[in-house]
């Protein structure tokens, strides 16, 4: 392989568009400036070239982040991740000893307001306070982790998904978007869904509840972390369940697909981190739950806990990036058929 291709394949490391107007200009004076007899790039230009490549795709990624598409999917998932905090809230406070929980009322007012906020075209302040309920959540987090590591770490994604929700609101978009773009059937149905989705845990806490108390019970169904004294009530709330999963997730799919595509990429970071607590930090968990006292996370963990979700988003916007390039390309190849 010559010298050239080495470079060229360098070059790489640049967004397309940047390519498209200086590659070849570029690539002529990295030529002229190398050694007689060079064979390869030297260390020096190959980090050179990786660092400012990727400092180029960002700029290109953060440019197109306002694009229509963008926009769309940010207002939508801004509004329905605010729409999931908030009910997880007023469900915790309608558990049992949860309604003399300050703190709850505190949070599901911020995330109520964000909400209306965003239901009244009040974008920024919608942010604002998104971000101020995000800060909030986080603090309660962090007093926690002291004294209960494992019940912190299991409380990261909601305010993982708080952050994600805060930064779409961020995004420019027309006044009150969300609604133009979810309408108001498919915001109906998942609010819907969602309200059946937090309801009947809260009734299976309460059922469980009465359970502890009532001595003279005997039998108990157990199916997907729920109970209940009757087979046929159980299966009857699991069905249910399944219902309203399935009503929000068609009310996600009958949007456009260029806004699905970017929902999955914005929830991808909040999935990843469950993911990790998950598959990770079980044996961590684990071996809290039998010690006399707390074991905190080491670096590598609070390390992948980070990173991981953070490098899902960033792949998924060059992915989703990537995917309405080639769209482009094929459009315009179509095109160019066409006209032949």
């Amino acid at each position: 392989m010559s010298l050239e291709q080495r470079y060229r394949r360098l070059l790489v490391w640049y967004p397309w568009s940047h390519r498209r107007v200086y590659e070849e200009e570029m690539l002529a004076v990295l030529v002229a400036g190398a050694r007689p007899g060079q064979r390869r790039p030297t260390l020096g230009e190959t980090a050179n070239l990786v660092a400012s490549g990727l400092r180029y795709r960002a700029g290109a990624a953060s440019s197109a982040l306002t694009a229509p598409a963008w926009q769309d999917a940010a207002a939508v998932f801004g509004l329905l991740a605010a729409l999931v905090l908030l009910s997880q809230r007023i469900a915790r406070l309608l558990d049992p000893f949860g309604f003399d929980n300050a703190h709850l009322w505190i949070r599901a007012a911020g995330w109520a307001a964000v909400v209306l906020a965003i239901v009244v075209g009040r974008r920024l302040p919608a942010a604002a306070l998104a971000w101020a309920a995000v800060v909030y959540e986080a603090v309660l987090v962090a007093r926690s982790y002291e004294t209960d590591p494992v019940g912190a770490v299991n409380l990261f994604w909601p305010v993982a998904l708080g952050a994600v929700a805060a930064g779409a609101l961020v995004l420019p978009a027309p006044h009150r978007h969300a609604l133009t773009v979810l309408r108001l059937p498919r915001l109906a149905a998942f609010a819907g869904a969602l309200t059946v989705l937090q309801a009947i845990p809260v009734y299976n806490h309460w059922q469980q509840r009465n359970t502890w108390y009532d001595l003279q019970s005997t039998q108990v169904y157990v199916a997907w972390g729920m109970e209940h004294s009757s087979d046929a009530v159980l299966t009857t709330l699991l069905a249910i369940l399944a219902l309203a999963v399935l009503t929000a997730g068609l009310a996600a799919l009958t949007l456009p697909a260029t806004v699905r595509w970017r929902l999955v990429v914005l929830a991808a970071p909040v999935v990843t981190l469950v993911a990790t607590v998950k598959l990770t930090l079980s044996g961590w968990a684990y071996s809290n739950s039998w010690i006399g006292h707390p074991i905190y996370l080491v670096p590598i963990q609070w390390t992948l806990l980070v990173v991981v979700p953070l490098a899902t988003l960033a792949l998924g916007i060059a992915l989703a990036q990537w995917r309405d390039q080639s769209v482009r390309l094929i459009a315009l190849g179509r095109a160019a058929d066409r006209e032949g």
